[in-house]
């Protein structure tokens, strides 16, 4: 499906004076967080041309920067001002024979998903423009000389976020109104809406934070730059003697799996694959079979310490998703139990927890009934 077509103003001329160092030039997955924010708008289809906004002095450090990418669009370096609407002017000032829709962006804000950008640049289409918000999560009061004078009806408020997009006529005559009243305005928003114009709603995305303080620094080790992704295998032989457990489950059959532990095979698997995602190694480093204290121990005990482990390394499952090879028995009526077992191992929703069974059509040595096998992948997210 085509894209809405939008021209893009990327600023980064802020002094990160909250942040006590150069907020735009932080690390993001072996990527400066500018070039993130760059990178989405690139990406998207619909943008015919990206100006960045940098602060003065600084033009040059910022072409270095992206002379050597293979980019869609070659951003356009202006000089920002001392304040954002100067910044802005300047960026639209480039864009002034530019039909369209024109967006703002903060070049702080890494996160934001070319979804969002879609859904703002129609909608825009539609009005005046359109800029992202999300509800007030906490009460806001009013104060004055140390003390509330008032509180504001949460329901009614809203915190904004970027890409704000307008009709380029609308926005660059908003701001000529906005600067022949002397108006101060804190975003595009506020002047279109001093000039009378109409804006939509959309609603916006909690990971599309801004990097504006210290504290948002955890917000550059989570979204996708915070996962792992895990792969774990493991076969057990079939022998007689043995009882046949399998995700934590006791099930009828004349033969059981041969191991050191209870050999359950899939939760073997499981383990292996949130290890693997820490690179941690594999159930054999950690529950070694020459040590006498897993002999038949029960691995649902085993998969809860490398759950522990996964902890400790400040990690979270996000979900598991396994499969067993299994001639025989039947496992259907057995999934369900198998995935609250393993989600109450990993203190997660059993949506979390997929286990599928199937045959190999009696080929191989699971098919010979000589062996099962699983394998499971996992996907961790920092905490």
């Amino acid at each position: 499906m085509e894209k809405t077509p939008i021209s893009v103003v990327l600023c980064a001329a802020g002094s990160s004076t909250r942040m006590g160092c150069d907020k735009l030039m932080l690390d993001v997955g072996g990527k400066t967080v500018v070039e993130r924010s760059f990178e989405v708008f690139d990406s998207y289809e619909g943008t015919k041309r990206i100006v960045l906004a940098v602060s003065p002095g600084r033009e040059e450090e910022f072409r270095k920067l992206f002379e050597n990418k293979e980019c869609r669009c070659v951003p356009e370096i202006c000089t920002g001002g001392k304040t954002r609407s100067e910044t802005v002017w300047n960026a639209i000032s480039v864009l002034k024979d530019e039909a369209g829709l024109i967006a703002v962006h903060d070049g702080a804000r890494p996160f934001v998903s070319e979804e969002l950008i879609e859904k703002t640049a129609l909608a825009a289409s539609l009005a005046d423009g359109a800029l992202p918000l999300l509800p007030s999560k906490d009460t806001i009061h009013v104060a004055k000389n140390g003390e509330i004078v008032s509180t504001l009806d949460r329901a009614a408020l809203r915190r904004a976020q970027t890409p704000q997009i307008f009709k380029s006529d609308i926005l660059i005559s908003a701001y000529e109104n906005a600067f022949s009243q002397g108006a101060e305005i804190t975003d595009e928003c506020g002047a279109v809406l001093l000039a009378g114009g109409r804006i939509s709603e959309v609603q916006g995305e909690e990971a599309n934070v801004k990097i504006t303080t210290p504290d948002d620094l955890k917000y550059l080790r989570k979204g996708e730059f915070g996962m792992r992704i895990g792969h774990g295998y493991d076969v057990h032989r079939l022998v007689a003697d043995r009882k046949f457990i399998l995700g934590g489950e006791e099930i009828p059959h004349e033969l059981g799996l041969l191991g050191h532990s209870d050999a359950d095979v899939l939760l073997h698997a499981i383990a292996d694959s949130l290890l693997g995602a820490l690179a941690l190694g594999d159930i054999g480093k950690h529950f070694p079979d020459s040590d006498p204290a897993y002999k038949g121990i029960s691995s649902i005990v085993l998969l809860k310490h490398v759950k522990a482990l996964v902890d400790r390394k400040g990690y979270r499952v996000v979900n598991v998703d396994s499969t067993v090879c299994c001639q025989k028995p039947k496992l259907a009526p057995h999934i369900e139990n198998m995935r609250r077992n393993i989600a109450l191992a990993l203190d997660v929703d059993v949506d979390a927890v997929s286990v599928k069974a199937t045959t190999e059509e009696k080929l191989g040595f699971t098919g010979r009934e000589e062996g099962v096998s699983a394998t499971a992948v996992c996907l961790l997210s920092e905490k």
